[in-house]
Protein backbone atom coordinates (compact mmCIF):
# COMPACT_ATOMS: atom_id res chain seq x y z
CA UNK A 1 0.00 0.00 0.00
CA UNK A 2 1.14 3.60 -0.53
CA UNK A 3 3.26 5.34 2.12
CA UNK A 4 2.32 8.92 2.95
CA UNK A 5 4.94 9.86 5.57
CA UNK A 6 8.07 11.14 3.86
CA UNK A 7 10.16 9.84 6.76
CA UNK A 8 9.23 6.33 5.62
CA UNK A 9 11.23 6.80 2.42
CA UNK A 10 14.89 5.94 1.98
CA UNK A 11 17.78 8.30 1.13
CA UNK A 12 18.14 9.18 -2.55
CA UNK A 13 21.53 7.43 -2.76
CA UNK A 14 19.93 4.22 -1.54
CA UNK A 15 17.47 4.40 -4.41
CA UNK A 16 20.39 5.00 -6.78
CA UNK A 17 21.97 1.76 -5.57
CA UNK A 18 18.69 -0.03 -6.26
CA UNK A 19 18.57 1.50 -9.73
CA UNK A 20 22.10 0.30 -10.53
CA UNK A 21 21.22 -3.26 -9.56
CA UNK A 22 17.92 -3.10 -11.46
CA UNK A 23 19.70 -1.82 -14.58
CA UNK A 24 22.31 -4.58 -14.42
CA UNK A 25 19.75 -7.38 -14.06
CA UNK A 26 17.54 -5.86 -16.76
CA UNK A 27 20.54 -5.95 -19.08
CA UNK A 28 21.14 -9.63 -18.32
CA UNK A 29 17.49 -10.38 -19.06
CA UNK A 30 17.65 -8.50 -22.37
CA UNK A 31 20.75 -10.44 -23.43
CA UNK A 32 18.88 -13.65 -22.65
CA UNK A 33 16.09 -12.56 -24.99
CA UNK A 34 18.73 -11.77 -27.63
CA UNK A 35 20.10 -15.33 -27.40
CA UNK A 36 16.77 -16.80 -28.45
CA UNK A 37 14.98 -16.83 -31.80
CA UNK A 38 12.36 -14.40 -30.58
CA UNK A 39 8.78 -14.44 -31.83
CA UNK A 40 6.52 -11.39 -31.97
CA UNK A 41 5.36 -11.90 -28.39
CA UNK A 42 8.87 -12.03 -26.95
CA UNK A 43 10.12 -9.12 -29.06
CA UNK A 44 7.34 -6.90 -27.72
CA UNK A 45 8.04 -8.03 -24.15
CA UNK A 46 11.78 -7.55 -24.62
CA UNK A 47 11.20 -4.01 -25.83
CA UNK A 48 8.83 -3.23 -22.96
CA UNK A 49 11.53 -4.34 -20.51
CA UNK A 50 14.18 -2.25 -22.28
CA UNK A 51 11.84 0.75 -22.23
CA UNK A 52 11.12 0.33 -18.52
CA UNK A 53 14.83 0.35 -17.72
CA UNK A 54 15.48 3.43 -19.84
CA UNK A 55 12.48 5.30 -18.43
CA UNK A 56 13.37 4.51 -14.82
CA UNK A 57 16.89 5.82 -15.35
CA UNK A 58 15.35 8.89 -16.98
CA UNK A 59 13.40 9.58 -13.79
CA UNK A 60 16.66 9.75 -11.85
CA UNK A 61 18.28 11.97 -14.49
CA UNK A 62 15.34 14.36 -14.31
CA UNK A 63 15.56 14.25 -10.52
CA UNK A 64 19.13 15.54 -10.73
CA UNK A 65 17.82 18.46 -12.79
CA UNK A 66 15.17 19.11 -10.11
CA UNK A 67 12.57 18.54 -12.86
CA UNK A 68 10.21 16.85 -10.44
CA UNK A 69 7.06 17.27 -12.52
CA UNK A 70 8.77 15.53 -15.41
CA UNK A 71 9.69 12.68 -13.05
CA UNK A 72 5.98 12.20 -12.41
CA UNK A 73 5.23 12.29 -16.13
CA UNK A 74 7.67 9.45 -16.81
CA UNK A 75 6.31 7.61 -13.78
CA UNK A 76 2.83 7.72 -15.27
CA UNK A 77 4.20 6.40 -18.57
CA UNK A 78 5.71 3.46 -16.69
CA UNK A 79 2.35 2.63 -15.13
CA UNK A 80 0.69 2.94 -18.54
CA UNK A 81 3.09 0.37 -19.98
CA UNK A 82 2.47 -1.98 -17.08
CA UNK A 83 -1.27 -1.77 -17.79
CA UNK A 84 -0.70 -2.38 -21.50
CA UNK A 85 1.52 -5.41 -20.90
CA UNK A 86 -0.97 -6.87 -18.43
CA UNK A 87 -3.82 -6.54 -20.92
CA UNK A 88 -1.75 -8.06 -23.72
CA UNK A 89 -1.05 -11.09 -21.56
CA UNK A 90 -4.68 -11.41 -20.50
CA UNK A 91 -6.06 -11.19 -24.03
CA UNK A 92 -3.10 -12.87 -25.77
CA UNK A 93 -3.20 -10.20 -28.46
CA UNK A 94 0.50 -9.59 -29.03
CA UNK A 95 0.22 -10.29 -32.77
CA UNK A 96 -2.80 -7.99 -33.11
CA UNK A 97 -1.04 -5.28 -31.10
CA UNK A 98 2.02 -5.48 -33.35
CA UNK A 99 -0.08 -5.15 -36.52
CA UNK A 100 -2.15 -2.33 -35.02
CA UNK A 101 0.99 -0.49 -33.89
CA UNK A 102 2.60 -0.80 -37.31
CA UNK A 103 -0.52 0.44 -39.09
CA UNK A 104 -1.03 3.40 -36.74
CA UNK A 105 2.60 4.46 -37.06
CA UNK A 106 2.49 4.03 -40.83
CA UNK A 107 -0.58 6.25 -41.08
CA UNK A 108 1.03 8.92 -38.87
CA UNK A 109 4.12 9.07 -41.08
CA UNK A 110 2.07 8.96 -44.26
CA UNK A 111 -0.07 11.90 -43.13
CA UNK A 112 3.06 14.03 -42.84
CA UNK A 113 4.37 12.86 -46.20
CA UNK A 114 1.01 13.60 -47.84
CA UNK A 115 0.75 17.14 -46.47
CA UNK A 116 1.65 19.76 -49.11
CA UNK A 117 3.01 22.02 -46.35
CA UNK A 118 5.64 19.40 -45.49
CA UNK A 119 6.81 18.36 -48.94
CA UNK A 120 10.36 18.15 -47.61
CA UNK A 121 9.33 15.10 -45.58
CA UNK A 122 9.35 13.03 -48.78
CA UNK A 123 13.16 13.18 -48.79
CA UNK A 124 13.59 12.85 -45.03
CA UNK A 125 15.06 9.67 -43.55
CA UNK A 126 12.96 10.31 -40.45
CA UNK A 127 9.72 10.07 -42.45
CA UNK A 128 10.91 7.42 -44.88
CA UNK A 129 8.53 4.60 -45.87
CA UNK A 130 10.10 1.49 -47.39
CA UNK A 131 8.53 -0.49 -50.23
CA UNK A 132 8.03 -3.39 -47.83
CA UNK A 133 6.14 -1.17 -45.40
CA UNK A 134 3.90 0.08 -48.21
CA UNK A 135 3.06 -3.48 -49.24
CA UNK A 136 2.30 -4.50 -45.68
CA UNK A 137 0.18 -1.42 -44.97
CA UNK A 138 -1.80 -2.02 -48.15
CA UNK A 139 -2.51 -5.59 -47.08
CA UNK A 140 -3.50 -4.57 -43.54
CA UNK A 141 -5.78 -1.81 -44.82
CA UNK A 142 -8.02 -4.44 -46.40
CA UNK A 143 -8.66 -5.96 -42.98
CA UNK A 144 -7.50 -3.50 -40.28
CA UNK A 145 -6.68 -4.98 -36.86
CA UNK A 146 -9.15 -4.17 -34.11
CA UNK A 147 -7.35 -3.32 -30.89
CA UNK A 148 -8.00 -0.79 -28.14
CA UNK A 149 -5.71 0.52 -25.48
CA UNK A 150 -6.64 -0.53 -21.94
CA UNK A 151 -8.53 1.81 -19.67
CA UNK A 152 -6.14 2.55 -16.82
CA UNK A 153 -8.70 2.15 -14.05
CA UNK A 154 -9.93 -1.18 -15.42
CA UNK A 155 -6.39 -2.50 -15.75
CA UNK A 156 -5.57 -1.52 -12.17
CA UNK A 157 -8.67 -3.35 -10.97
CA UNK A 158 -7.74 -6.36 -13.07
CA UNK A 159 -4.35 -6.44 -11.37
CA UNK A 160 -6.20 -6.16 -8.04
CA UNK A 161 -4.18 -3.01 -7.40
CA UNK A 162 -6.68 -0.18 -7.60
CA UNK A 163 -4.24 2.09 -5.78
CA UNK A 164 -1.99 2.05 -8.86
CA UNK A 165 -4.67 4.05 -10.61
CA UNK A 166 -5.78 6.31 -7.75
CA UNK A 167 -2.40 7.15 -6.21
CA UNK A 168 -0.24 6.55 -9.29
CA UNK A 169 -1.70 7.00 -12.74
CA UNK A 170 -4.47 9.45 -11.87
CA UNK A 171 -2.34 11.49 -9.47
CA UNK A 172 0.56 11.72 -11.93
CA UNK A 173 -1.85 12.88 -14.63
CA UNK A 174 -2.08 16.20 -12.79
CA UNK A 175 1.55 16.79 -13.84
CA UNK A 176 0.93 15.95 -17.50
CA UNK A 177 -1.97 18.26 -18.25
CA UNK A 178 -1.37 22.02 -17.75
CA UNK A 179 -2.30 23.44 -14.35
CA UNK A 180 -2.31 27.06 -13.17
CA UNK A 181 0.74 26.51 -10.95
CA UNK A 182 2.77 24.64 -13.57
CA UNK A 183 6.42 25.60 -13.39
CA UNK A 184 6.21 27.35 -10.03
CA UNK A 185 8.90 25.18 -8.48
CA UNK A 186 10.89 25.37 -11.72
CA UNK A 187 10.79 29.17 -11.45
CA UNK A 188 12.56 29.12 -8.09
CA UNK A 189 14.95 26.37 -9.20
CA UNK A 190 16.09 28.43 -12.18
CA UNK A 191 16.14 31.90 -10.61
CA UNK A 192 17.32 30.83 -7.14
CA UNK A 193 15.27 33.71 -5.74
CA UNK A 194 14.33 33.68 -2.08
CA UNK A 195 12.34 33.08 -0.03
CA UNK A 196 11.56 29.73 -1.63
CA UNK A 197 8.07 28.38 -0.88
CA UNK A 198 7.85 25.14 1.08
CA UNK A 199 7.42 22.74 -1.85
CA UNK A 200 6.53 19.09 -1.17
CA UNK A 201 9.22 16.40 -1.02
CA UNK A 202 9.13 14.27 -4.19
CA UNK A 203 11.32 11.34 -3.14
CA UNK A 204 8.26 9.14 -3.41
CA UNK A 205 8.52 9.26 -7.22
CA UNK A 206 11.92 7.53 -7.10
CA UNK A 207 10.66 4.72 -4.92
CA UNK A 208 7.42 4.28 -6.83
CA UNK A 209 9.10 4.35 -10.24
CA UNK A 210 11.47 1.59 -9.17
CA UNK A 211 8.50 -0.35 -7.81
CA UNK A 212 6.53 -0.09 -11.06
CA UNK A 213 9.63 -0.96 -13.09
CA UNK A 214 10.15 -4.20 -11.14
CA UNK A 215 6.48 -5.09 -11.60
CA UNK A 216 6.66 -4.35 -15.32
CA UNK A 217 9.75 -6.51 -15.84
CA UNK A 218 8.25 -9.36 -13.83
CA UNK A 219 5.02 -9.08 -15.81
CA UNK A 220 7.16 -9.41 -18.92
CA UNK A 221 8.95 -12.48 -17.60
CA UNK A 222 5.63 -14.10 -16.73
CA UNK A 223 4.24 -13.31 -20.19
CA UNK A 224 7.24 -14.46 -22.24
CA UNK A 225 7.76 -17.92 -23.71
CA UNK A 226 11.20 -18.19 -22.10
CA UNK A 227 11.90 -20.03 -18.86
CA UNK A 228 13.51 -18.08 -16.03
CA UNK A 229 15.39 -19.27 -12.97
CA UNK A 230 13.82 -18.61 -9.59
CA UNK A 231 16.82 -16.44 -8.66
CA UNK A 232 15.63 -13.81 -11.13
CA UNK A 233 12.25 -13.63 -9.42
CA UNK A 234 13.92 -13.65 -6.00
CA UNK A 235 15.91 -10.56 -6.98
CA UNK A 236 12.81 -8.56 -7.93
CA UNK A 237 10.96 -9.72 -4.81
CA UNK A 238 13.92 -8.67 -2.67
CA UNK A 239 14.24 -5.33 -4.45
CA UNK A 240 10.57 -4.58 -3.76
CA UNK A 241 11.13 -5.58 -0.14
CA UNK A 242 13.98 -3.07 -0.03
CA UNK A 243 11.64 -0.32 -1.23
CA UNK A 244 9.11 -1.25 1.43
CA UNK A 245 11.21 -2.05 4.49
CA UNK A 246 14.81 -1.10 3.72
CA UNK A 247 15.95 -4.73 3.74
CA UNK A 248 19.13 -5.18 1.71
CA UNK A 249 18.55 -8.83 0.78
CA UNK A 250 18.38 -7.80 -2.88
CA UNK A 251 22.17 -7.38 -2.79
CA UNK A 252 22.52 -11.07 -1.91
CA UNK A 253 20.17 -12.07 -4.73
CA UNK A 254 22.15 -9.83 -7.07
CA UNK A 255 25.45 -11.50 -6.15
CA UNK A 256 23.91 -14.97 -6.50
CA UNK A 257 22.73 -14.12 -10.00
CA UNK A 258 26.18 -12.84 -10.89
CA UNK A 259 27.85 -16.03 -9.65
CA UNK A 260 25.31 -18.18 -11.48
CA UNK A 261 25.99 -16.39 -14.77
CA UNK A 262 29.76 -16.61 -14.22
CA UNK A 263 29.42 -20.37 -13.64
CA UNK A 264 27.35 -20.83 -16.81
CA UNK A 265 29.83 -18.85 -18.92
CA UNK A 266 32.80 -20.83 -17.58
CA UNK A 267 31.16 -24.24 -18.01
Amino acid sequence: MPKFNIDDYLPVETYRDCLSAFHAISGLILFEFARENANTRDIIIRNFIARSDMMTRSVFTLWDLHAYQDCWIIHRCLIDRLFHLWQLQQSDEFEVFEAWSFFEQFKAVNRVRSDPEFSGALNSKFFEITPEQKVRASAIQKNPPIWRRPKAEDAAKGLDMGFLYRFGYDFASSHIHPMANDGQQDFYTITKLEPVPDFPEHRVVLSNSLLIATMLVQQGLNSSTLSWRSLVYDFFDDLRRMLGTGSEEYKISFLKLGKMIEHVECS
